[in-house]
């Protein structure tokens, strides 16, 4: 077995990091020191975001960090459409939502629910609600997503 030892790759015929591949075969070296043969692109993420409905830290409708986003919208209370810039291949993909606390309004004290509902392949809406059943802008939406892109 041979070894290359590099500091920086290079496309044969292309410039410094344009082009390199890495295959859906890629044996890597586990924690423990295992060779393990796993496809490495199906575990990378797809898309993620961070977007702000109320304006407690970014201000109203920001978006703040974001990879694969498009964009944010906020539809109506506790609502928003997420688009996706590079379509994924079906919607069976996996989309884990986040919001924080701030306890700063008195429903504040009631558990929150945020997820995501009407999973397209270049979208999904975000929906926020309070353990009263209310849709309620929430202020940090936090979204990553999983699965094969197109």
């Amino acid at each position: 077995m041979s070894q290359v030892n590099a500091d920086t790759l290079r496309h044969s015929g292309g410039s410094l990091g344009t082009d390199v591949r890495v295959k859906n075969t890629s044996v890597y070296e586990s924690d423990g020191g295992t060779s393990v043969t796993q496809n490495l692109v199906q575990g990378l993420a797809k898309q993620w975001g961070h977007f702000d409905q109320r304006g407690d830290t970014l201000g109203a409708n920001t978006a703040g960090d974001t990879f694969n986003t498009t964009s944010f919208t906020d539809v109506e209370a506790g609502h928003i459409d997420v688009a996706i810039a590079n379509d994924m291949s079906n919607a069976t993909y996996s989309v884990n939502a986040t919001t924080h606390y701030n306890g700063t309004i008195a429903s504040d004290r009631f558990s929150r629910f945020v997820g995501a509902s009407g999973i397209a392949t270049g979208s999904f809406r975000l929906a926020g609600q309070w353990e009263n059943n209310n849709p309620e802008d929430v202020y940090f939406h936090g979204i990553l997503v999983h699965g094969d892109l197109a």
